[in-house]
Formats: structure tokens, sequence, C-alpha cells
């Protein structure tokens, strides 16, 4: 069976986008909420702020973050996937944070946002996805203020070796085969599985975030390390 390359991976978050957040729920048996309010709580503290959340999908983190934290004024999502983005501005109009939340598709290595022009910009579960992960860190610096901050939330692999094995196999078995049955695309939870095992993680992603221009670099494992939250200033 042909690989899905990650160029084509909006085209394959078309196909599940409406199954996509019950998949989630399923599969991280909702950690992945208490993932996104760590997010939150970091972001910077001002009274009033701009944000950016890229590979926004169905808006989940975007409008978590926008609910808990008044002072964003202005939240822009952005993503490739027409298909998620059309059920994320359904959550967004549903939860009446239209005044505050706007969703676009654009890309993520090129980010159609001025330079120097938010305080916070976001990115969760979506930068292993990207083709070139180091335009996308450039981009993310590029966009935010002196004192911004960028924020990314991504799988990583547990240190502890028997939660690790334990981890390995879920991702391997469980995620392809639950994320099938429900999404209908096995392909697709294959696709997802092998790229949280091929992304570089921990300091390998620190050094990525360094790289590109980034201060203040820090990793927070989270969940013994099955998701880990990266941090970096201008």
């Amino acid at each position: 069976m042909t690989r899905i390359e990650k160029r084509d991976s909006p085209e394959m978050f078309n196909r599940i986008a409406k199954t996509y957040d019950l998949v989630n729920r399923l599969l991280s048996f909702g950690l992945d909420r208490g993932w996104r309010k760590k997010v939150s709580r970091r972001i910077p503290k001002r009274s009033e702020l701009k944000l950016v959340d890229l590979a926004t999908g169905t808006a989940d983190l975007i409008i978590g973050l926008v609910r808990e934290n008044t002072a964003i004024t202005e939240a822009t999502g952005v993503d490739l996937s027409e298909g998620m983005l059309a059920i994320g501005r359904k959550k967004v109009l549903s939860k009446k944070l239209d005044d505050r939340i706007s969703l676009i598709v654009g890309d993520a290595q090129s980010i159609p946002i001025e330079s120097d022009s938010v305080a916070a910009v976001t990115i969760s579960f979506g930068i292993r996805n990207v083709p070139d992960v180091d335009k996308c860190l450039q981009e993310m610096k590029r966009i935010i203020d002196s004192e911004g901050k960028a924020m990314v939330l991504e799988f990583s692999l547990p240190k502890n070796a028997i939660i690790r094995f334990g981890h390995l196999f879920y991702l391997r078995w469980v995620l392809p085969l639950v994320g099938g049955i429900v999404s209908g695309d096995f392909k697709a939870y294959r696709y997802l599985n092998t790229t949280i095992e091929d992304f570089p993680y921990g300091d390998a992603f620190c050094d990525k975030m360094l790289k590109a221009g980034f201060g203040n670099v820090k990793a927070t494992p989270l969940s013994f390390g099955i998701a880990t939250l990266y941090e970096g200033t201008k």
C-alpha cells in the first residue's frame, strides 16, 4: 500500500474530519484536554493580546485558549484542510466566539500573518505533519513580537522502558485499528502512527527550536512523556 506523504496530509485530514474529534477522545482517553489546558496556562500575561494557532484543525485548541484567556482579543486559526476548518467554524459559531476567532486556509511553512504582530503562536499535534519543520519554526518566530512566545504541543516517546514498550504497542497496533474502524480510513491512522515514531522529540526538537533562533527554549514532558510541550521566545 502506498504510504501517505506529508504534502498529501491535508487531503487525508479532509477524509477523516467528521470523525476526527471522536477518535481523538477515544485514543487519548481524554488526556488531550489536560494537555491543551497546560498550553493555555503558558499563554503570555498581557491585558490584550493576539494569537495564532497553526494546524488548528477542528479548532479545539484555539477555542479552549480563547475561552480560558479573556485577554485574547483576536485569535486566528490556520490550516490547510478545508474539511477540518468547516467543522471548526461550526464549533466557533456554536460557542459564540466568532467575534474573537477567525479560521483561515494557510500553510504553516508560509504563515499569512504579518511579522512581529502576535504575542503567541501555538501548534498542537500538527508540526509533525509539516514537510519542512525548520521552515515552520522560522515562520513561528517571524510572526511573534519581541516579547512573544511560541508553543509546540506534540506527541513524543516516554523515556521509561516499560512505559515506552506499552506506548509503542499502543501506537503500532491499537491506534491504527481503533482509528481505522471508527473513521473507516485505516491508511490515515497508519500514517499518523508512523509520524509519531519518526518525529524528533525532547532534546532533538529543542535543538531545532534553537537553530530557528528561539531563546529560553524548554521542553515539558506530559503524561510520562507521551506528549511534550515545547516553548521558546523571540
